[in-house]
């Protein structure tokens, strides 16, 4: 993804072509990222555009002379809004959904973007706040001290929230794997 510093400085100059632009530069990776934690494409959307409307909203405070460090300023924004959205609308799994070994079959398919939405189907069984925690952690790179602050949690709890996702994703992973679904490589 590549921001040019020229759309930075026309959107902070308020210039209609410039947001639209920034906006389809940045959408389609962002809904990537909300995707992964928000299961509902709508709803990961719509958390899109709230962050892409809170960044143009934003944009004046932000040095364009360093286009290269807008999609991690822009990332943080979409993850802060998701987590609000969470807070807010507390959403929160008890436990953790089987997956239907007929669904996950297609993790033998030799597509990797197949195994991947695969993957990503199991990661949204986890519960909630684990499912958080593991994508912070494993996808984003945060740390637990970042993640235990942006939860407003103890980093204790977002340690063990990690090691229950990963546990979990064993389980499901070895479920599937003696029913031979894993493709052996």
């Amino acid at each position: 993804m590549a921001i040019e510093s020229e759309i930075i400085k026309a959107c902070k100059a308020g210039e209609e072509k410039a947001v639209k632009a920034f906006y389809q530069d940045c959408s389609g990776w962002m809904l990537g990222v909300g995707m992964r934690y928000i299961k509902d494409r709508n709803e990961a959307m719509s958390l899109v555009n709230i962050s892409v409307l809170t960044a143009i909203d934003k944009i004046k405070s932000f040095d364009e002379t360093k286009p290269q460090k807008i999609e991690a300023w822009l990332k943080t924004i979409l993850i802060r809004k998701i987590i609000d959205y969470k807070r807010k609308n507390k959403v929160e799994i008890s436990g953790y959904e089987e997956i239907s070994v007929a669904h996950t079959s297609i993790v033998n398919c030799n597509n990797e973007s197949t195994r991947e939405a695969a993957l990503q189907e199991m990661i949204h069984t986890l519960p909630e706040r684990s499912r958080l925690v593991f994508n912070l952690y494993a996808i984003e790179g945060y740390t637990h001290p970042e993640i235990a602050k942006l939860l407003h949690i103890a980093e204790g709890t977002a340690k063990w929230h990690l090691s229950d996702a990963r546990k979990k994703l064993q389980e499901l992973l070895a479920k599937m794997d003696s029913f031979g679904l894993m493709e052996k490589s």
